[in-house]
């Protein structure tokens, strides 16, 4: 497992929380790229899945209408659901770093992704299709903020990735610059106050 980029990855992040632990306005972005293609993952995770397969190796699908046998499918998924767990491991690593220099008082955290993947929903593998489905459009964002230490909610206004650049400015108390079309997101953490009505959405190269 300590050979996988991910794991490197996470290592480097929680050797530069552990540096800057006491310093003020230090900014940090861990970015694993997984879950991504190829859906590999350590032993450990794959072993979470206990499957019969006799087909050929398939843990890369083709960004086309799925033509693989029903047995293909399930392996692919099982391959990326341990890839998922394995992500999921790395990042309890980050919150109990997270736990241990007592971090949540004054730090922000979000969790989030660029896009989700078509595992064979509605006929299809990946994302450069339209239209984008919610498996692909709806993607998981968690924050917490210090501020309003608000935990265990959702929220239903309709925010989008463009308006993770003007939070973060807002929260280290700098004004987002005059092309920004996002939104700061500190009184919809709060109090799920809206910031806009409808959004348009979609990929470099693809429809909106």
């Amino acid at each position: 497992e300590q050979d996988f980029p991910m794991e490197k990855t996470v290592s480097a992040g929680l050797r530069f929380m552990e540096m800057n632990a006491a310093e003020d306005n230090w900014f940090l972005q861990i970015e694993t790229f997984d879950p991504h293609e190829p859906f590999h993952a350590a032993q450990k995770f794959r072993d979470l899945y206990p499957h019969e397969y006799n087909g050929p190796h398939f843990d890369w699908p083709p960004y086309t209408q799925v033509t693989q046998t029903p047995e293909e499918v399930e392996h692919c998924r099982l391959q990326y659901a341990a890839l998922v767990s394995m992500c999921d491991s790395q990042l309890g690593k980050v919150l109990d770093k997270m736990d241990e220099l007592d971090l949540w008082k004054d730090t922000m955290l979000i969790v989030n992704t660029d896009h989700g993947f078509l595992l064979g929903e509605h006929g299809w593998w990946a994302k450069c299709v339209s239209p984008f489905y919610n498996e692909v459009a709806h993607i998981p964002m968690f924050i917490w903020d210090p501020r309003s230490k608000k935990q265990g909610e959702r929220r239903k206004s309709l925010v989008q990735n463009i308006d993770m650049a003007p939070t973060i400015l807002r929260y280290f108390g700098l004004q987002p610059t005059k092309d920004m079309q996002g939104f700061d997101l500190e009184d919809t953490i709060r109090q799920d106050t809206p910031v806009r009505d409808m959004a348009l959405f979609g990929i470099h190269g693809g429809h909106v």
